[in-house]
């Protein structure tokens, strides 16, 4: 009661005759647009208000009156002025900022011109981002998407990387999967953590991605398009309101509103696309595929924001391009013998010098073509619309799609050497007549598209202010074949009796000589004729990838104005609940499907040779190659039927591989998320001292279904699922395999001596009764052997592989706990203290160790007989399953921030960072009793008792700690200083170390065995994955009336590549990512008002990348020690564009 009439007292002072309200429209002279974000202030009052993403402001509950009102704005002078409020009024009172500079040539009257507007686009973006990042408590780093000028397919990743702690992953999540372009932006990782870790997100709200594959959380960015964004944040630190499940940082596009302009506005621009590895700018070319392609493609992007009402409003924005790309890779391998890498058993050379780590022998070399042309299209449409003044509604609909058309040739040569050899570090002559030279093409079209949709509601009644949201994701992406008319992939050998290789170059050859097996003359590797198949097989894989996210929230906040003792002071209170669904699965036959030739059918390599992509270089250096085509091949079995799928089993397992394949692809996992916080800000002392705290709890719900092995796939069981066992006549079990036999298609060629059950002796005759006295089922052939070489039976791998077991789990995680503090130490220095608690979550799909769902072949049960018990320690059987209860992991974090913010707008900041990361992920081995045990045993809905002593081998979360820290400066700045010409020309520089200690050891613990014996396990950690610990951004811009011209790039030092390093006989080798830098150019010139020319160019003085072995003993030569070589060129887009 007490506090309903707290709430009617305070609703009778809103409603007060003594006084009035202050309402407006901030804009920006010299562009037209609206101003978020400015400080507005009540003289004598202490209210302070902030004007919204309109560029709107409110002051309510003002004493009727005169009253002095001060705007600031950063990099601009304050704006002063006297405002009379009228009782019970609403008084109008608009600002504009700039208006000096964009008046003409000193004219009284205010004109917006086009060429100023042009000058002063980088001023103003610059000061959109900052005004951002000042105004929020929270710590985070905004760009204008405007502030880096144009970027070729609006590539998200192409704005963040020069944002202090971001570095990008180029090419596939992986390095190996097809549809992605070497020289493309695929993944944000923030402050060392990589892209699984770094949420995206579109106006605050979650948008899904899916990629062909694995199950996975990272979104990538090739189905994301800036084109309608105002700007994008990278948040480092969240509020309660905000998931805090990105353990280094989460980015959000926030989207142009349709009251941006006072009006009607539009723009656009037409372009074309080029690589510099492409000679023919305007002229077809061979490939990427079938036929002959422009390689210079062209594109358009356009927005319109229309406010059609004072309070209702459109945007658009639509966009088209297409853009060719070409990688070569090489592939050189060197050794000290025909072994992998640098393992014993040297040999000598021509020379009489042994073969060592220092002096190693090219002893393979895989050298690829990948060309590939990618499509894209995106839209977005936004309403806005203001019923009330209290009251808005937003509604956003984006829709992109994505598709690739790609080849990847490869030539694989192998040159097999003996003692006497010719080799060095310039060349390699095999001599012994076992060489082997390779040729595979594999084609694997993908295509994707992603519909997002929106609806936010907010509302402001009797002081409470409300905020209702609902988002629906979906995102799908496929490898597709045959239904664009190929198969995916091609094999021929050339069967050359010694194969030579010249002309190294930094260890890659540029000419390379093949010979005949038998007489040892030249033999044409570059003529297809030459070369020969199977012929038996055409593999046309099928993949599909769907991922859906949904989520409704309201938030309800509440200001204390009524409490009289804080004065000009302010709290605020918010609680708010948010339910997020997350359904991530793959189907489809997956991608090692294939048929086989059928028999009296034929054909030769002169049927399948690829006659559109000829004379083409496989790159560096080599002679242009003959190609067999994908396309050729489906187009001969699309005439003759030659091709076909076998419903038996026979010597080529088809039937069992494309099982395996299927099943393989068949997986899901459901994620749901209920969340709830309670979070209070305040402002305190005139404005200069804001905090905001609380704290957040999250459930989360998993169901999933993932391949399932069965390891005792071949035992009798009981009708309790158990194996069948008899004292007497089977103490061990009943088995129901070909055993040391042989089968083929159901009919018995060799009868097993080891499988009693179908002997014709009194054994078999007695079990057989005693298992139909039982009631019991039982085969009357034995199964063929389910894997293995020889002929397999599809009907025992059925039994032993099978699709989509179920679990299901949930767990309640952490409460995340959080404070963020900002204090204005002077007008130019602010001062941000935060601790956070944040969690990174697990992979979807990993082994045993590490994800939420098994990857094909980490799930099965394996329940052991009576002999397999003694030598298991008493352990009745085996179950190993990814563990579902997996808690996140769990960082404790402080960050601190200084900034320096100067008169025109610029800014100097240093931040500093420390994280202590909790849960990792550890493998584990248990029995009845412990937690992983017990979540195990639920997940799969199985009685834990009636599995006491069954050993799990699982996942669990480990006590160890790691601790990562880091140093973030950045400094954005014109020449403003020196006169009015350096206000027009700026720069930016950013650079962030990172800490990564070695993490924590884990603790051995010992297992007692169910036979009383112990044993002591040392588990091991997933801990964070090493990248560079060094990188930064830096750029100079200069923007005229006519001309804007910006350079800009980004750096990061070498680091090891995770999972790579090789220890042979103590000598260790690491994989390394050499330091980089990457050079942008972007350049326009404004023909008239409304037009103007561009040029963009992206990585311009590189257009290659480097793996490199490093030996850390110091012997490996450098000419030994490239690992990976990709070179794909300089991409370039040059067009015309138009604002109206």
């Amino acid at each position: 009661m007490a506090f309903a009439a707290t709430l009617l007292a305070a609703s009778a002072t809103a409603q007060s005759p003594t006084t009035g309200t202050i309402r407006g429209t901030i804009t920006n002279a010299t562009n037209g647009r609206t101003l978020e974000n400015v400080v507005l202030r009540l003289a004598g009052s202490g209210k302070q208000v902030v004007s919204n993403s309109y560029g709107d402001y409110e002051f309510a509950n003002v004493p009727a009156g005169e009253i002095e009102m001060r705007a600031s704005y950063i990099g601009e002078s304050d704006i002063v002025t006297r405002v009379t409020v009228t009782a019970g009024e609403v008084t109008i009172h608009d600002l504009r900022f700039r208006e000096q500079a964009a008046k003409d040539d000193g004219a009284k009257t205010l004109e917006l011109d086009p060429y100023v507007v042009n000058a002063e686009r980088y001023r103003n973006a610059r000061a959109t981002a900052t005004a951002e990042e000042r105004n929020a408590v929270n710590i985070k780093t905004v760009v204008a998407t405007d502030q880096f000028g144009y970027v070729p397919s609006g590539n998200v990743g192409e704005f963040v990387k020069f944002l202090p702690g971001v570095q990008l992953d180029y090419g596939a999540s992986g390095g190996n999967n097809q549809g992605f372009a070497d020289n493309a932006a695929n993944g944000i990782s923030v402050r060392g953590f990589g892209p699984e870790d770094t949420a995206i997100l579109i106006d605050g709200l979650p948008v899904s991605s899916t990629l062909p594959g694995n199950l996975t959380r990272q979104v990538g960015l090739d189905q994301l398009s800036i084109n309608n964004a105002v700007r994008i944040e990278l948040i480092k630190v969240a509020t309660p309101d905000m998931p805090a499940n990105s353990i280094g940082g989460q980015v959000n596009l926030v989207t142009r509103n349709a009251f941006e302009f006072p009006k009607l506005t539009y723009s656009g621009r037409l372009f074309f696309n080029w690589n510099d590895m492409q000679s023919d700018l305007f002229k077809k070319t061979p490939g990427p595929v079938n036929k002959k392609t422009y390689k210079t493609t062209p594109g358009f992007d356009g927005s319109v924001s229309y406010p059609v009402t004072k309070n209702f409003g459109i945007s658009a924005s639509a966009a088209w391009s297409q853009e060719f790309s070409e990688t070569w890779r090489a592939q050189p391998v060197w050794n000290n013998n025909q072994a992998t890498n640098f393992q014993n058993g040297a040999f000598t050379n021509s020379a009489g010098q042994a073969s060592s780590i220092a002096n190693p022998v090219l002893t393979r070399y895989q050298i690829t073509d990948s060309p590939m042309l990618t499509e894209r299209r995106s839209g977005n449409f936004r309403v806005d619309w203001r019923p009330t003044p209290n009251q808005t509604i937003r509604a956003n609909v984006q829709y992109s799609t994505y598709e690739t058309a790609e080849a990847n040739r490869r030539l694989d040569f192998r040159p097999a050497i003996a003692n006497g050899a010719t080799w060095d570090g310039t060349q390699v002559v095999g001599t012994t007549s076992n060489s082997t030279t390779a040729m595979t093409v594999t084609t694997r079209d993908r295509i994707g598209d992603t519909l997002s949709g929106q609806l936010q509601y907010d509302a402001n009644f009797w002081g409470f202010q409300i905020n209702a949201a609902g988002s629906y994701s979906v995102s799908k992406s496929d490898f597709k074949d045959e239904e664009n008319g190929h198969f995916s992939e091609v094999n021929l050998n050339l069967n050359p009796g010694r194969v030579a290789l010249y002309g190294f170059d930094k260890g890659i050859p540029n000419r390379a000589e093949t010979f005949t097996r038998s007489t040892n003359l030249p033999l044409d590797y570059t003529a297809l004729n030459n070369w020969v198949f199977d012929g038996t097989t055409a593999k046309s894989g099928e993949s599909h990838n769907e991922r859906t996210i949904g989520l409704y929230k309201i938030d309800v906040s509440r200001p204390l104005d009524f409490i009289p003792w804080l004065g000009s002071n302010s709290i605020v209170v918010q609680t708010g609940y948010r339910h997020d669904e997350d359904r991530n699965m793959k189907s489809g036959r997956g991608t090692g499907y294939r048929q086989i030739l059928r028999p009296g059918s034929s054909y030769t390599v002169a049927d399948i040779l690829d006659s559109s992509y000829q004379g083409v270089t496989p790159g560096f250096g080599l002679a242009p190659q003959q190609w067999a085509s994908t396309y050729k091949l489906y187009e001969v079995n699309s005439a003759n039927n030659i091709f076909y799928v076998p419903d038996f089993d026979e010597s080529t397992n088809t039937r069992v591989e494309n099982y395996n394949s299927f099943v393989g692809q068949q997986k899901n996992l459901n994620e749901t998320i209920d969340a709830w916080y309670a979070m209070a800000n305040g402002s305190f002392f005139d404005g200069r001292l804001s905090i905001v705290g609380g704290m957040r709890q999250e459930r989360k719900g998993r169901v999933g279904r993932t391949p399932f092995t069965d390891g005792k796939w071949d035992f009798v069981r009981s009708s309790d699922g158990s194996i069948f066992t008899d004292p007497t006549l089977a103490p061990n079990g009943i088995q129901t395999s070909i055993g040391n036999g042989r089968v083929e298609n159901g009919v018995v060629i060799t009868q097993p001596t080891n499988r009693p059950l179908f002997a014709n002796d009194a054994t078999g005759t007695a079990l057989r009764a005693l298992l139909t006295s039982k009631g019991i089922a039982f085969p009357t052939v034995p199964y063929g052997p389910p894997t293995g070489s020889g002929v397999r039976d599809l009907r025992a791998r059925m039994l032993q592989f099978q699709a989509a077991r179920e679990v299901n789990q949930h767990v309640t995680g952490d409460p995340s706990y959080s404070v963020n503090t900002a204090y204005k130490l002077t007008k130019k220095i602010d001062l941000k203290l935060a601790y956070s608690r944040s969690f990174k979550l697990q992979s979807l799909e990993s082994g045993a160790a590490g994800g939420v769902v098994s990857g094909t072949n980490d799930f099965s049960f394996n329940e052991f007989t009576s002999t397999e018990q003694q030598s298991n320690n008493g352990a009745i059987g085996e179950i190993k399953v990814a563990n579902p209860a997996l808690k996140p992991e769990t960082a404790q974090n402080w960050d601190m921030e200084a900034s320096y913010f100067t008169d025109n707008g610029g800014k100097f900041t240093v931040s500093y960072y420390t994280k202590s990361i909790t849960n990792q992920t550890m493998n584990f081995t248990t029995y009845a009793g412990s937690p992983a045990f017990d979540a195990v045993m639920n997940a799969l809905g199985l009685d834990g008792s009636d599995y006491s002593e069954w050993r799990v081998v699982t996942s669990t979360n480990s006590t160890t700690k790691q601790k990562t820290s880091g140093w973030e400066f950045e400094v954005r700045q014109d020449l403003g200083f020196v006169g009015k010409w350096g206000r027009r020309v700026s720069g930016f520089v950013s650079y962030s170390m990172t800490d990564f200690p070695t993490p924590d050891a884990p603790a051995p613990y010992t297992l007692t065995n169910p036979n009383g014996t112990t044993v002591v396990i040392t588990p091991s950690v997933n801990t964070v994955t090493l990248r560079s610990n060094r990188s930064g951004g830096a750029g100079l811009q200069y923007a005229g009336n006519r001309l804007t011209v910006q350079l800009r790039g980004t750096y990061k030092n070498d680091n090891e590549i995770g999972g790579e390093r090789l220890t042979v006989n103590g000598q260790i080798f690491r994989k390394i990512q050499p330091a980089e830098s990457r050079i942008d150019l972007n350049a326009s010139y404004m023909l008239s008002k409304h037009y103007s020319l561009f040029l963009s160019g992206r990585d311009i003085f590189n257009g290659e990348r480097d793996q490199v072995w490093r030996h850390d003993g110091g012997q490996l030569p450098d000419y030994a020690s490239l690992a990976d070589r990709r070179r794909f060129g300089v991409t370039w887009t040059f067009g015309v564009s138009g604002n109206w």
